[in-house]
């Protein structure tokens, strides 16, 4: 997916069982860490309400009220505008459904901007999960990480 700035937001090529998307953003390390893990921050292009404990084992609980969807985890890595890692469980998922664990990768490039690269998984090579992975998680990532480079360049 490019951008008529030549930004581009895209899926990486991997394996079935990891969903990977890199993109470039206008904004430091650093400062486009802050927009994963405060609270008014990602509420300016993520979830429409956020409570999170930042740090190494912390928890986090998105909610979007108006249509009863919460995500839950905790972090399991919180290194500041390096990589960020949680797991990720909707509560509106099978109870026997494993926790997913996304990870962010923050790389800085010269001209101060920042690449980032997400993955998300693991999935399973069935039909089910392959379509949880594309038309949901996929999906998902393409809609908001556009959102989030506004907010970035327009902060």
């Amino acid at each position: 997916m490019e951008t008529s700035d030549n930004m581009s937001i895209a899926q990486l090529p991997s394996e079935p069982e990891t969903l990977l998307i890199e993109a470039k953003f206008p904004a430091t390390p650093a400062r486009l860490f802050d927009y994963w893990t405060q609270p008014a921050l990602l509420q300016q292009w993520w979830p429409q309400h956020a409570e999170l404990q930042p740090e190494i084992g912390g928890a986090y609980h998105f909610s979007w009220p108006a249509m009863e969807w919460h995500l839950r985890g905790r972090y399991t890595t919180f290194a500041g505008g390096e990589q960020l890692a949680f797991t990720w469980k909707w509560d509106h998922d099978p109870p026997a459904e494993p926790a997913r664990i996304v990870t962010l990768d923050f790389m800085p490039l010269p001209e101060g901007d920042t690449r980032l690269r997400l993955t998300h998984g693991s999935y399973a090579a069935t039909p089910e999960d392959q379509a949880i992975r594309l038309e949901h998680h996929l999906a998902g990532w393409l809609h908001f990480l556009p959102r989030l480079r506004q907010v970035v360049a327009t902060s």
